[in-house]
């Protein structure tokens, strides 16, 4: 909708281009055509789907194309100068969506369009005046799209630390859930007899840990589990740091017997994290028994089971699998 407005707003410019004038030119009237037109496309696109890459870099190149022609082909100067102040927003748009290649290239037609109006203006108003409005047209054309990009990527980076747990660089939980909704559970619905696996992997007496040696240790500790996860679980799968000692496992197997995937972790940490023990618990679902859509309440029941699961290897005596064997709804 936002887009919607940016580009119906746009639209108004080269509307006023069209309409009836006794200064119409040869240049202006086509352009302005050219440009109405592509405004009211793009309008109707965004108000009906959202473009694909190719779509929006061709169109924005096209507004950026139009912007600078129309610049080039008013017949007055001061007009001209304030045509450049388009590329701007085109530029912006480039830098958010797109890479700083073609921001640099709406950048150089800015820079074109802004000469020629400069040495437009030069005659009427001076040539230091000229070269100030020169400087006008170009500093917010080279400095809002280079912002936008910064902030971009600003964003960017803060949006993935957010998703991830700040010691071990694990997923943290919000960032487990999208990745089981984005990555496995397309995966595991594509494959036949396909499982997904949430294993609940916790610490036995981790406290002692922090306790005895202090809580350098102990960070170490889950550094060294971290890796371990890393490591030993198949490439693809989900990882998370759930909060404290505790981790969360999800991948996708063939097979019900999640105890080949899980299994070697126990004597893995016990043999690499001065013999920490690790207590499992293991839960599974069918691709058939998943539900359409964005299937947030199958993985939380999965990750509910997993803890319960892991809970009675604790009762149990800890250092051991154990897996959730209730059937969960679809």
């Amino acid at each position: 909708m936002v887009m919607v407005f940016v580009v119906g707003s746009a639209a108004l410019i080269p509307v006023s281009a069209v309409a009836p004038s006794p200064h119409w030119n040869g240049g202006s009237f086509p352009v302005g055509v050219a440009g109405l037109a592509l405004c009211v496309a793009m309008t109707w696109f965004w108000l009906t789907r959202w473009p694909t890459r190719r779509v929006s870099l061709v169109a924005v190149l096209l507004g950026s194309v139009c912007a600078t022609a129309w610049s080039l082909t008013q017949p007055s100067p001061g007009i001209a100068a304030l045509a450049c102040a388009c590329l701007t927003v085109t530029g912006g748009y480039i830098a958010f969506f797109h890479n700083l290649r073609f921001v640099a290239v709406n950048a150089g037609l800015a820079a074109g369009a802004a000469v020629v109006a400069a040495i437009r203006l030069a005659p009427d108003v001076g040539v230091a005046a000229a070269l100030a409005a020169f400087w006008m047209m170009w500093f917010p054309n080279s400095v809002i799209p280079l912002g936008v990009r910064c902030l971009t990527n600003a964003m960017t980076h803060f949006a993935i630390r957010s998703d991830e747990d700040p010691l071990t660089g694990l997923l943290n939980r919000r960032g487990f859930r999208n990745a089981i909704s984005r990555r496995l559970l397309p995966e595991c619905r594509g494959a036949t007899g396909s499982q997904l696996v949430v294993a609940m992997v916790d610490l036995d007496d981790f406290k002692r840990v922090n306790d005895t040696h202090g809580h350098a240790v102990g960070d170490r500790t889950l550094l060294t589990v971290a890796e371990l996860l890393r490591t030993q679980i198949p490439s693809g799968a989900a990882l998370c740091r759930s909060g404290g000692e505790e981790f969360l496992i999800a991948v996708t197997t063939v097979t019900e017997d999640a105890a080949s995937v899980v299994g070697p972790l126990l004597e893995a940490i016990r043999s690499q994290t001065r013999s920490t023990t690790a207590s499992i618990g293991v839960a599974t679902a069918d691709a058939h028994d998943m539900p359409p859509g964005e299937p947030v309440h199958l993985i939380d029941e999965l990750i509910d089971a997993a803890d319960r699961a892991m809970y009675e290897a604790k009762r149990q005596g800890g250092d051991r699998v154990h897996r959730d064997r209730q059937r969960r709804p679809a």
